[in-house]
């Protein structure tokens, strides 16, 4: 069994950039100048290239001829990808671990559940905390996935396609996604993985179809 200790330097200035791009404070776009990272972040400027070159290869990060890193920007291609590889990924990882769930996993789910509903619930919606309740709450629902492959790249997936999430929440209807959410969670709990497959589906598709009809008018 791994030993988890404290995280490197690296580790930790890629979770800080990744959120920074994941949750808009890095903008689609927007130039990354190592200079203003490092002393945002306050460190040297080469744990911020690594990230940098990783986010690249996970499709966050764009680097251009002679103008250096971007942030990647946003576009229908790219949406309709990561629908169709979450629309692949996402019910198999949540069947996979409905087979192996414990009482113990069911009680997470139902944490997190709870969370992002009231994320969504309160009467000023923070787009930034419901989008972060929203990943916490796909990690517990594929968290006792056994395949950690199919864990990590519907996980990678699921990240890259959070700016397309927090680009169309004002246009999500609550009530629709609250009565979604709710579906997926008691199928899922109940095992009925056939179900539970339908509703996440359901969602991303809606979450897509969203961002698509926002970016035709």
């Amino acid at each position: 069994m791994a030993v988890s200790g404290p995280l490197s330097r690296i580790e930790w200035v890629e979770g800080e950039l990744r959120a920074a791009i994941l949750n808009g404070d890095l903008v689609p776009g927007q130039r990354l100048l190592t200079a203003q990272l490092s002393e945002r972040f306050s460190v040297s400027p080469t744990p911020l290239r690594e990230a940098l070159h990783r986010f690249a290869g996970e499709g966050l990060v764009e680097f251009l001829p002679q103008k250096g890193a971007r942030v990647t920007g946003l576009s229908p291609v790219d949406c309709r990808e990561l629908t169709e590889l979450r629309l692949l990924l996402e019910p198999v990882a949540v069947a996979r671990t409905i087979e192996v769930a414990d009482s113990a996993w069911r009680t997470n789910v139902t944490k997190h559940s709870e969370l992002l509903l009231r994320a969504w619930n309160v009467e000023i919606r923070s787009e930034r905390e419901i989008e972060k309740e929203y990943r916490d709450f796909y990690e517990a629902l594929t968290g006792a996935c056994p395949s950690e492959r199919l864990r990590r790249f519907a996980t990678v997936i699921r990240d890259q396609d959070a700016r397309y999430r927090m680009a169309t929440l004002p246009q999500i209807d609550r009530e629709r996604f609250v009565a979604g959410h709710q579906a997926l969670v008691d199928t899922a709990l109940a095992g009925d993985i056939a179900g539970a497959s339908e509703e996440i589906k359901r969602e991303i598709n809606y979450f897509g179809d969203s961002y698509l009809t926002r970016s035709e008018t």
